[in-house]
């Protein structure tokens, strides 16, 4: 019992580490400044993180563009809604980041999107 109580703990981080939208292992935004901001004393990363990863090669991350007809999420924020986006990168506007793993794409998880988010 002691064991299974053990792993429980263990485990429990990595379960709320997690975006509710989680497409194919993308990793989870806590650290958006814009969505803490608007959400206030209501943030939860668990809720509210935008999911972030390598999408065909590409930088991409979860978004709110019609889901804010439907979903109410503060600006920033991302929710349950599958939009997503191609991630701008540091130098010009408007150009995709290249990415191999998810983990390249930490650098950019901040940026605004390369093009329109959708569905």
């Amino acid at each position: 019992m002691m064991k299974l109580f053990l792993l429980t703990l263990a485990l429990l981080p990595l379960a709320y580490s997690r975006c509710m939208y989680d497409e194919d292992g993308w990793l989870c935004n806590v650290t958006n400044d814009v969505c803490k901001r608007n959400a206030g004393a209501n943030y939860s990363p668990r809720y509210m993180g935008c999911s972030y990863g390598c999408h065909k090669g590409y930088c991409a991350s979860g978004c709110q563009g019609w889901c804010k007809l439907t979903d109410y999420m503060p600006d920033g924020c991302c929710g349950k809604c599958a939009e997503w986006c191609y991630l701008e990168g540091n130098e010009a506007k408007n150009t995709k980041v290249a990415c191999s793993t998810h983990d390249d794409c930490t650098q950019y998880r901040n940026n605004q999107c390369a093009g329109a988010c959708s569905a």
